[in-house]
């Protein structure tokens, strides 16, 4: 399977280390990951173009519900996010992103939180299915 794997990749940052590991992981199971620093994207449709070049994608998964995971909104293919601090903590406040990062994780397969209070916040503060939202340490 080939993954695209999008993460906001600031040099020596918490968020480049997670994506690297998570990368790893994939590549280790026998897949194909492609990692890109979400910075690359201007929208969902510069997305959605890199889907249709060739090899295709088959999924896909976002670091940050706002900075990935909307990214990911159009793009025509099975989605996962995972999300921290930022997100429920920071961009909850911004109603816009509030309401973005609610669609990402309606539209996502999963999404990935580190801890169980990360979960409980988003489960607070973002209307979403709470099934969806598995914790991994």
């Amino acid at each position: 399977m080939r993954v695209l794997l999008l993460a906001h990749l600031s040099p020596k940052t918490g968020n480049c280390t997670t994506a690297e590991r998570i990368r790893s992981h994939i590549v280790a199971a026998g897949h194909t990951c492609v990692l890109c620093d979400t910075r690359e994207f201007s929208s969902p449709s510069d997305v959605s173009s890199l889907m249709m070049q060739e090899p295709r994608f088959e999924a896909a998964l976002a670091i940050h519900l706002f900075k990935g995971g909307r990214l990911l909104l159009d793009a025509g293919l099975p989605f996962g996010v995972v999300f921290g601090g930022t997100d429920v903590n920071e961009d909850v406040k911004d109603g816009h992103k509030r309401a973005v990062m609610e669609e990402v994780l309606h539209k996502a397969r999963f999404a990935v939180a580190f801890t169980e209070a990360l979960k409980e916040h988003a489960e607070m503060f973002l209307v979403c299915g709470s099934k969806k939202i598995l914790v991994q340490p």
